[in-house]
């Protein structure tokens, strides 16, 4: 009998052994695999392990008082692993739809604003200001941004603020904070808890099949490789996947036209919910895309996918024309975890 094994997500997709495959170009990882690793009771990085909801900003007015933002109006979701990764994305709610697809520059600029999405290891430490994070930002959506980004943070309860640092690095003279709220785990299945983990993207292929045969698997492709994809014990997930090279900074601290255009190209990712259809032939996960730089209503995303290890297949149901299917994966392989 069919079942369903329904988790949430926070960020993608022929047939051949999966064991053993590293894309050139990505560092190998110390350490054990991420399912071997447990956080320490009482260290800075437990205290920040959780996947979070994104329920507020405060700025600080002229007396020292930390006031709401009146205009806020954002949905997004950060998470921290017990082995050391982190990834965020924040999305403006109400957001028009393209025209057409590609956007023009000026929809890919419009679409781009307050869109925030990074990826990447994360360390914790503190100074005379009280304790902090730093995000080591391999990858985000702006292709200049800030790399290493710190973060004074208190944990209330379940509520996680992070105050983003001042140009001299304190606490004291910050002017802006972030407001999360810690969300439950929850119940997943023995199949839904081996996809959680933090992920890097390896390669991606294409391949072509007649008849049930496979006639041709080629065009192995790593201009994406590091990429990450996320799946928490919250249920929840997000992908980042961003081109390795070719990525242009900004001129200036806001994009032009043309360079939002180029940044939208370069980077796609999403958040979300995930359902894992474990017994069906072949099994399948879809990605119920709560949120995307493209803006829309949301989405589902179907993909196929096969787990062998560490390492995560996805690929979209194949195309089929004239008796011949062709379709494309991406594999992806779990980060092992960092020293604290």
């Amino acid at each position: 009998m069919r079942h369903v094994k329904t988790a949430l997500i926070v960020v993608a997709v022929v047939c051949l052994p999966l064991g053993g495959v590293r894309a050139t170009g990505v560092p190998p990882r110390p350490g054990p695999v991420a399912g071997e690793a447990t956080a320490q009771t009482g260290s800075d990085r437990a205290q920040l392990v959780g996947t979070y909801q994104m329920v507020g900003r405060e700025v600080k007015d002229e007396d020292g008082t930390w006031r709401p933002t009146p205009d806020f109006n954002s949905v997004g979701y950060i998470t921290y692993s017990d082995t050391g990764y982190m990834g965020v994305q924040v999305m403006p709610n109400d957001r028009a739809p393209f025209a057409s697809n590609p956007p023009t520059p000026d929809e890919a600029r419009t679409a781009l604003q307050g869109y925030s999405a990074y990826y990447g290891p994360f360390s914790t430490d503190e100074d005379a200001d009280g304790k902090f994070v730093v995000h080591h930002r391999v990858g985000q959506i702006n292709p200049g941004g800030e790399v290493d980004a710190k973060r004074f943070y208190d944990v209330e309860g379940d509520r996680l603020i992070l105050t983003p640092a001042a140009a001299d690095a304190s606490k004291a003279r910050a002017t802006r904070r972030i407001l999360w709220e810690r969300l439950a785990d929850v119940p997943l299945s023995d199949e839904a808890q081996r996809f959680v983990g933090f992920r890097q993207l390896l390669h991606t292929d294409r391949y072509t099949e007649r008849d049930g045969r496979l006639v041709s698997h080629d065009r192995r492709n790593e201009s994406r490789a590091g990429s990450y994809i996320i799946y928490t014990p919250s249920g929840h997930m997000m992908v980042h996947l961003m081109a390795r090279d070719g990525r242009t900074p900004y001129a200036g601290t806001t994009p032009t036209p043309d360079e939002a255009l180029a940044a939208y190209r370069s980077y796609t990712g999403y958040f979300g919910r995930f359902t894992v259809h474990e017994d069906d032939d072949p099994p399948y996960v879809v990605h119920h895309q709560e949120g995307r730089p493209r803006p829309g209503p949301p989405t589902d995303a179907v993909r196929l996918y096969e787990l062998d290890g560490d390492v995560l297949r996805l690929g979209g149901r194949p195309r089929v024309s004239d008796g011949e299917a062709t379709g494309g994966h991406l594999y992806w392989e779990r980060l092992r975890a960092r020293p604290e």
